[in-house]
């Protein structure tokens, strides 16, 4: 087994601010528990209420997104890329918080993602809105798991655009990463 430097792990957290941040597979339980954990400290921190509350519904999304693509996609937990790991981390980017995750998706769901991002980058404040608002009201099929606004949210709560990455991991899958800053 090769030794990991987690000194220069700890040292690279430092550099970038990172608040916390958590590799591998999630839980509803470990959701929760860093969630919480994470607003109590941002709490402690003085942080005004209105962000406090946008970082936690930010990393809840995301980390929610995330467990239930895995749990959807039906990946296998020891599949050669590990798709049922993911990560997510809390940082402060300069002058606000901003939350970060990735994981392993289909490269087909990859693009489509994208795609939805790019249109939500697309939309003023007041646009996000409105949509948010429609599709709240519209029905949705009994098999989606959510009624769509997931992202919608994030975006609304976002204080620019939402930055994305897409990186190839075998023929099949690519690892997606999405960053929020608040």
């Amino acid at each position: 087994m090769q030794s990991i430097d987690l000194f220069k792990l700890r040292t690279d957290f430092a550099r970038h601010e990172v608040l916390t941040c958590f590799n591998g597979p999630f839980s509803h339980g470990f959701i929760e528990e860093i969630g919480v954990a994470v607003r109590q400290h941002l709490e402690q921190q003085k942080v005004e209420s209105s962000a406090v509350f946008d970082v936690f519904a930010v990393y809840i999304e995301l980390a929610q997104n995330v467990k239930n693509y895995v749990a959807r996609k039906g990946f296998v937990p020891g599949m050669a890329e590990n798709p049922d790991r993911a990560i997510i981390t809390i940082l402060w980017d300069g002058d606000r918080y901003a939350v970060a995750a990735g994981n392993a998706v289909a490269q087909d769901d990859g693009a489509a993602l994208e795609r939805r991002i790019v249109e939500l980058n697309g939309l003023d404040k007041t646009s996000l809105r409105k949509r948010y608002k429609e599709q709240l009201r519209a029905p949705h099929a009994p098999e989606n798991v959510g009624a769509g606004l997931g992202l919608l949210d994030i975006a609304r709560r976002a204080s620019g655009p939402l930055l994305h990455s897409r990186s190839p991991l075998d023929a099949a899958l690519e690892f997606f990463s999405i960053l929020v800053r608040i």
